[in-house]
């Protein structure tokens, strides 16, 4: 009995339903409205062919695969309805007929004629689930007592082909609607690329300039594999693709490396590298994105969603795991991101709950809203990260500045300290070059002076000995001016450079019988600085004094010489006793000799020594410039 009841009831509600379902009725305006008589669908083999029988009443919105498992094909579905007017009032306006969706590809006949077709009926196969259409049709094109309207619907199994709703309206109220599905279901998403492609640029271009700053080239990569998957939504026709499979295979794929991409760009936002955790999942994507282009089609509907579900899988334990950090750092930047990947995750959820309902409602899409809420996490994210990085920036601007006093100090005393070690060298410099002149210069004079005086057999008469003070206050004089030798003139000429230090002591050779030769060239080849002839002035005075004092020679030679063009040999020769050139050289014995090395190190000249009873040769070799 109870079965019996319970059949009876079933029986009730289904003959209610049709009752109810004949009587939809879409109300135009307030006389005039569209009553919807039945809706019906049958495979089909063309476009052209409208099968006679095998027709099934239907309820919209549609997925055939529901009725008809794997089914890969066309279909057609027939409505039938007709209009009508209260009190004999007439229709004034057209009425407005709108499909929210046809999957994959259609065309659109009332009472026979073509109303709108897609531009690929058949592979590669437009995209008109992601558009809602309407259509006017004015009051003359329609029939007074029923009209008919056939869609052509071609699709495949795996993308859960069949028809939207459908309504009648007139026109301001259908362009309402229209206008509110067209904002829900492209301008939204085009508003996400449009910010997505901005903000990856950005972020590109942060990376570019500073290339350890990896979040930045993680989030730009994201950016883009998440333009290409969304743009499915936008695009009516899937070129560049060959097939309808191989574009969902691309949009999957690009999902697949969006979540992947994005989750290393949230790790390495917190400043964690998991690498072998990273290594996993790079290989299990090789493998997913390997599986996703190998399915056969007839299992693509199972394979294609568990992907899709692993991946969200991800982004849910990433989302867990950044959350887990925000609380046990408790940084502002991480605990805002783990907010932000709520709001995230829990719109991704609601989207996804939807798509696996079986609700027929209208309900907007809340993922095209993840985008903004992502730019204004970065927005306020940097901004929390450039304040902490100027006040970081502050801080060390005070301490250097304290340090760069510190160290100032410290420079300015040590400055001063080696600028007192500097004026204590120049003096003692001016010292040694003033002792140096004196003894080469005007120890000379009076070394030749003394001999004169000794060597003389009477009384030197008054004027002579005139001349030879009136030489040492020449000589004096010359040693006072020569203290800046940069300002001194060069000699026209090597025997007007040599001529006073000739006159001089050709005097005193020949009243001690010594023979002297001098040998010059008549010019300059290469004309010496003012230093390097006071310097060659003062080694041939110190030469010439020891020959006088020590040597007990009978010949001096003298001679100038260019070896090369710009190399100046200045050579004396004498054949007395000699010296030990080597005890000169390595204990310094000699004052005189070491004066002459010493000036000629000072120009960056040579001093060569060869001493035997018989020759001894003094050379100073000068490079000229």
């Amino acid at each position: 009995m109870k079965h019996f009841i319970l059949h009876f009831l079933c029986i009730l509600m289904a003959l209610f339903s049709q009752i109810s379902y004949a009587e939809i009725t879409k109300s135009i305006n307030a006389q005039c409205a569209v009553q919807i008589h039945s809706i019906g669908t049958v495979k089909t083999s063309s476009d052209t062919v409208l099968p006679k029988q095998g027709w099934q009443s239907v309820n919209l919105p549609d997925q055939w695969q529901k009725r008809w498992k794997n089914y890969n094909g066309a279909v057609w579905y027939k409505i039938q309805w007709s209009w009508s007017c209260q009190n004999n009032a007439k229709l004034t306006e057209p009425i407005a007929f709108s499909v929210d969706y046809i999957n994959s590809a259609g065309a659109i006949f009332l009472n026979g004629d073509l109303l709108w077709r897609d531009q690929h009926l058949q592979e590669p196969l437009s995209k008109s689930w992601n558009m809602p259409r309407y259509w006017i049709l004015p009051t003359s094109g329609l029939k007074s007592d029923e009209n008919e309207i056939l869609i052509y619907v071609n699709g495949f199994a795996f993308q859960s082909p069949g028809l939207g709703n459908i309504s009648f309206n007139n026109m301001q109220r259908n362009y309402d609607a229209y206008q509110s599905k067209i904002w829900n279901r492209r301008t939204l998403f085009l508003i996400n690329i449009i910010l997505s492609i901005t903000l990856g640029m950005i972020c590109f271009v942060i990376w570019l300039l500073r290339p350890k700053e990896t979040p930045f080239g993680w989030f730009a990569l994201s950016s883009l594999l998440w333009v290409l998957f969304i743009s499915n939504v936008l695009t009516t026709e899937i070129f560049p693709y060959p097939t309808s499979l191989m574009a969902t295979q691309a949009n999957l794929t690009f999902f697949v490396l969006y979540i992947v991409s994005f989750c290393i760009y949230l790790l390495r936002f917190i400043q964690t590298h998991l690498a072998k955790i990273e290594s996993s999942i790079y290989w299990v994507t090789g493998l997913a994105i390997a599986c996703i282009f190998l399915t056969p089609q007839q299992f693509v509907d199972l394979v294609f969603p568990l992907v899709f579900l692993i991946y969200v899988g991800l982004f849910f334990i990433t989302y867990l795991y950044i959350s887990y950090q925000a609380m046990q750092s408790r940084r502002s930047d991480y605990i805002f991101l783990a907010i932000c990947l709520t709001g995230i995750f829990s719109f991704a959820v609601v989207d996804i709950l939807f798509l696996l309902s079986e609700s027929t409602s209208d309900a907007r899409p809340l993922s095209p809203y993840t985008s903004p809420i992502i730019i204004f996490f970065v927005v306020v994210i940097l901004g929390v990260r450039l304040t902490r990085n100027v006040k970081k920036i502050e801080t060390f601007n005070a301490e250097l500045e304290i340090k760069i006093n510190q160290v100032s100090h410290d420079l300015s005393s040590s400055l001063n300290e080696k600028h007192q070690l500097e004026i204590e060298n120049v003096r003692l410099q001016e010292r040694i070059h003033l002792s140096h002149d004196l003894h080469d210069g005007l120890g000379a004079s009076l070394v030749r002076s003394m001999i004169l005086v000794d060597q003389s057999a009477h009384n030197i008469p008054n004027q002579q000995f005139l001349s030879m003070l009136k030489l040492l206050r020449d000589d004096l004089r010359q040693i006072i001016d020569s203290g800046s030798s940069a300002d001194n003139k060069i000699p026209v000429s090597p025997v007007m450079w040599v001529a006073p230090v000739r006159h001089r002591f050709s005097q005193l050779m020949d009243e001690l019988e010594v023979h002297s030769k001098w040998t010059f060239p008549r010019e300059w080849q290469v004309i010496p600085s003012a230093l390097q002839c006071l310097t060659l002035i003062r080694v041939l005075e110190e030469s010439l004094t020891n020959v006088i004092k020590h040597s007990q020679a009978k010949n001096v030679k003298v001679s100038m010489t260019y070896l090369l063009e710009n190399q100046l040999i200045l050579t004396i020769q004498d054949d007395g006793v000699g010296f030990d050139t080597d005890c000169v050289a390595q204990q310094g014995l000699s004052i005189g000799m070491r004066s002459i090395k010493m000036r000629l190190e000072r120009i960056g000249a040579e001093l060569n020594l060869s001493s035997e009873e018989g020759c001894t040769i003094i050379q100073a070799m000068i490079q000229l410039k």
